[in-house]
């Protein structure tokens, strides 16, 4: 199950929570939101339309849920990353199976209450996943992860510039001769960014 451990500033726990069904239920990100409550994204193979859904549940300040939502086909999707974006709204990236057995990037937007507002993916003829999402300066959004796809043939850093839609504006690789992956990705004061992996 999702698990949910709230300290004090002593690393003392003050309550856990637990959120899941039957099946497996992971959280991979949470976020404090505006109400002072919670948000964890990640995956579960508990609810949804396929073997496993992207899944976000939303608490209150005390860990108690107050509604949740799935979001995917019925190919296996799942979130890496998830954020509170300038609408209220949020964000969750991470991979959704394709026809074909490759992961591709998966993007889904919401609204405050997790409904699905619109979804993109990106990705090529192998796996490309993103781990990682900030909300640009501009309202669009930054998605690192890697990419099989595309690059000098090998396993790159993978780094996606899309508009407030969700629509490519560009995409760039980085590596070597081996694998390359970017876990975490922030804007930097200059406007540009740094990945690391």
């Amino acid at each position: 199950d999702m698990y949910l451990v709230k300290t004090d500033a002593d690393g003392n726990e003050e309550w856990s929570k637990t959120f899941g069904g039957s099946g497996r239920d992971i959280a991979r990100s949470v976020i404090q939101t505006s109400d002072g409550g919670y948000v964890l994204g990640g995956y579960t193979s508990s609810f949804g339309n396929g073997s496993v859904d992207m899944y976000l549940v939303k608490t209150d300040a005390n860990g108690n849920e107050e509604w949740s939502e799935t979001y995917g086909g019925p190919n296996p999707d799942g979130a890496y990353s998830a954020i509170l974006t300038s609408d209220g709204g949020y964000a969750l990236v991470g991979l959704s199976r394709n026809g074909t057995g490759d992961d591709d990037i998966y993007l889904v937007k919401t609204d405050a209450d997790g409904n699905e507002e619109w979804s993109k993916t990106f990705g090529g003829a192998s796996d490309d996943i993103a781990y990682s999402i900030l909300q640009t300066s501009d309202g669009g959004y930054i998605l690192g992860g890697y990419t099989g796809s595309f690059g000098n043939g090998q396993v790159q850093m993978y780094l996606v510039k899309t508009d407030a839609d969700g629509n490519e504006e560009w995409s760039k690789t980085f590596g070597g001769a081996g694998g390359d992956y970017a876990y975490s990705i922030l804007q930097t004061s200059d406007g540009g960014y740094v990945l690391g992996g």
